[in-house]
């Protein structure tokens, strides 16, 4: 049987099916009723709170076998190249450890030496000055941190620029399960309590985790916190974008690598009942209009989703680059 690929033309159709649907579906129906969550009240004003928690086994990688990988990369010391890299192998100056006694590069070896487990952002720079930003080192390097550290996240807005965000959706992994908590704006005037809340589940340590979060979620913060008034730190936390890797990781073999796609291809996920992320202004401005939440539940569940998976993609990411594989 021939799959015929849906237009975005019939996509949008569907969404709108999908809507009607939902306000039927919904009529009369409250927060609580739909969501389980909270409301609390915050220096910036209330805001409503969703958490949920569910099973999740993380692959992570040993990180003695991680490090003597990285180590092995003699080209990561700047002046080494590859004609170089071979004539200090020959030489028996095998990994960067070996090149702490070397007469010409035993400083800089030193000094990638004491940054190798100290601070992910130095071990980063060290890397990049040598690969591009998402070369698979990056994310051998990313096992050095506490797993619950990482910071899974992801906005829904108004719009592409200078309009609210709506949602925002976190998520830790602990153990074998992965926590997810969202704020949601259920009034616009909600938002600064919103990205205030967003600033408390951020401290030293946090390390983010996005898909193409760089380019936009966190810029697109970081202009509605200025939009506010609300002052905050750089937010220059090391920051792993998962959209590059999965481009550098999977781009020559799936059709394209929105999040959607690396779901179906490598998690054998395909999503139900979803709102395509053009449409989620729509939705949430036909919940504004009309008062029914129904609206709201597609774009909270593609969200939720949204933050797990890229925890799941982690994962698989981790899977290619064990040295062991």
């Amino acid at each position: 049987m021939k799959m015929v690929k849906m237009s975005h033309s019939d996509e949008i159709r569907e969404a709108y099916l999908f809507q009607e649907d939902l306000l039927k579906k919904h009529q009369g129906k409250v927060f609580d009723e739909l969501f389980k969550g909270e409301w609390f009240k915050t220096a910036h004003g209330p805001c409503y709170k969703i958490e949920e928690s569910c099973k999740l086994k993380m692959k992570t990688l040993d990180q003695k076998k991680a490090r003597s990988h990285i180590l092995n990369d003699i080209k990561l010391i700047p002046g080494i190249g590859n004609s170089k890299e071979r004539t200090l192998k020959d030489k028996g100056y095998k990994n960067i450890e070996d090149l702490a006694n070397h007469p010409h590069f035993s400083l800089k070896a030193t000094k990638f030496l004491n940054n190798l487990e100290k601070s992910p952002n130095s071990l980063n720079s060290f890397i990049s000055r040598r690969y591009s930003g998402s070369h698979p080192h990056i994310i051998l390097a990313s096992c050095f941190v506490d797993v619950d550290d990482f910071l899974f996240f992801d906005i829904e807005t108004l719009g592409l620029k200078d309009l609210p965000v709506i949602l925002i959706g976190m998520a830790r992994v602990s153990g074998n399960r992965v926590d997810v908590k969202q704020y949601l704006s259920t009034e616009l005037k909600e938002e600064k309590a919103l990205l205030a809340n967003f600033l408390q589940d951020v401290d030293e340590n946090t390390i983010f985790v996005s898909f193409n979060g760089r380019s936009f979620d966190l810029p697109f913060i970081k202009s509605r916190l200025y939009n506010h008034g609300i002052k905050a730190a750089e937010l220059n936390h090391h920051h792993l974008d998962l959209l590059h890797f999965s481009r550098r990781m999977w781009g020559d073999q799936l059709p394209n690598c929105r999040l959607q796609t690396l779901e179906k291809h490598l998690l054998g996920i395909k999503r139900e009942e979803d709102v395509p992320s053009s449409m989620v202004p729509e939705f949430y401005q036909k919940y504004l209009k009309t008062g029914n939440i129904g609206p709201l539940i597609p774009i909270v569940e593609h969200n939720r989703l949204d933050v797990i998976t890229l925890a799941k993609i982690l994962s698989e990411l981790y899977k290619e680059v064990d040295p062991d594989n």
